[in-house]
């Protein structure tokens, strides 16, 4: 049986450290806020308010080659698959009944998580996907020796064998 409070866990990095004043005491915390919101559901919104998200309105995700054919967005793009994805993740839940040994919030989480996802999956990619990828990788490769004088190791990799889900890694973390 799967542990779905377990792996939807509530925790997050930010709790493990607690404010210390000047003197090393610790401090008094100001009230407590009344959250309704789900740590994940949260995330979820913490992606969508960040910078990275607001840049992918300038991508284009669908080069219209047919004049019907409209501009998309990247950004577009990624609010079409997070809302999939969280309507996939809301009929699983509760018409399916995926995590039905779950509680209430590990439900509301599974459609949250799907949807941070589906914002998510396009973070890092560059303009023209994986033609975008090549390009780099090969502009890198040809400029090397001008560009990676003072990079070393794992630096000049991540230029020359550029990886768009790895990207998108670095920038959500």
């Amino acid at each position: 049986m799967t542990d779905w409070n377990k792996l939807l866990n509530s925790a997050r990095r930010k709790d493990r450290w607690k404010e210390k004043n000047t003197n090393g005491s610790e401090s008094k915390s100001s009230p407590p806020v009344i959250e309704v919101r789900t740590e994940i559901e949260r995330d979820y919104d913490r992606i969508l308010f960040s910078t990275p998200v607001r840049r992918m309105a300038d991508k284009t995700q669908v080069f219209p080659l047919e004049r019907n054919d409209s501009i998309r967005t990247r950004l577009t793009h990624s609010h079409e698959v997070a809302n999939l994805a969280r309507s996939i993740g809301t009929t699983l839940v509760f018409d399916h009944d995926l995590a039905e040994e779950a509680d209430s919030k590990a439900k509301r989480n599974i459609p949250a998580l799907l949807g941070a996802i589906g914002l998510a999956h396009d973070l890092g990619n560059p303009p023209f996907g994986h033609q975008g990828e090549n390009a780099i990788q090969s502009w890198f490769k040809e400029k090397e020796s001008e560009v990676f004088d003072s990079l070393e190791g794992a630096y000049r990799i991540d230029f020359l064998k550029f990886e768009g889900n790895a990207q998108t890694i670095r920038i959500l973390t």
